[in-house]
């Protein structure tokens, strides 16, 4: 049997706990977040709530697997909160939904979670710490870094290129051979035709930058 520590305790991470105990072979036993916001709390969902900072003394990593399940408000602090559990030595599982679609070809990293209904065709590759929602279609070809959010029916065309900590909203398509600069965030429903720059905030059909956001990040309310 798999054990789990999942490293979050929101929403993102309740419906997590969820999804990973459906699968056969293995359960979440605790979550665990940074001691600055643990508080008084020792419990979540029905399940020991731990400080981060002592993990690896109550649930090492040569016996427990770990899931950072932390969602899109603020994608840097995604991207930080999987490298510290790196750090520590941990090894992650992915979540990949039964309904899901993904050719004998895809390359995965770890930490991935793929939901209903999505598609990965052939030789894509997906890196480490993405969420993919319900409805995505990745085309063919398409490399994909890691840190990354797809909302619900975002569609890549075959060949784009998304580096690290990008965005994309609800309905968001990228026409084939794209390439998505490092924290680009693409607006639901957008529509992009050509490259986006690192940092910028893309919206409309066709997508224009309309902003920067260098200094924070992407930070969604």
């Amino acid at each position: 049997m798999k054990e789990i520590v999942i490293y979050g305790a929101g929403s993102f991470a309740k419906m997590m706990r969820l999804y990973l105990d459906r699968v056969a072979g293995q359960k979440v036993v605790a979550f665990c977040v940074d001691e600055a916001f643990k508080g008084d709390m020792s419990s979540f969902d029905d399940l020991p709530l731990v400080a981060f900072e002592s993990i690896d003394r109550l649930y090492p990593k040569d016996r427990f697997l770990m899931f950072v399940a932390v969602g899109y408000s603020s994608m840097r602090n995604r991207r930080s909160m999987y490298e510290k559990a790196c750090f520590k030595g941990y090894q992650f599982v992915n979540y990949i939904d039964g309904s899901a679609m993904l050719d004998e070809t895809v390359i995965l990293g770890s930490n991935n979670v793929v939901l209903v209904g999505s598609v990965l065709e052939p030789f894509s590759r997906l890196g480490d710490n993405n969420i993919i929602w319900s409805s995505v279609m990745i085309s063919h070809d398409v490399d994909i870094g890691s840190h990354c959010f797809f909302a619900s029916q975002t569609l890549l065309g075959g060949n784009c290129k998304v580096e690290d900590n990008c965005f994309f909203g609800f309905n968001s398509t990228c026409v084939q051979g794209a390439v998505i600069r490092t924290e680009s965030m693409i607006g639901s429903k957008s529509l992009v035709l050509s490259n986006t720059e690192a940092f910028s905030k893309n919206l409309g059909v066709p997508a224009k930058l309309i902003s920067s956001h260098r200094d924070k990040g992407i930070v969604l309310a």
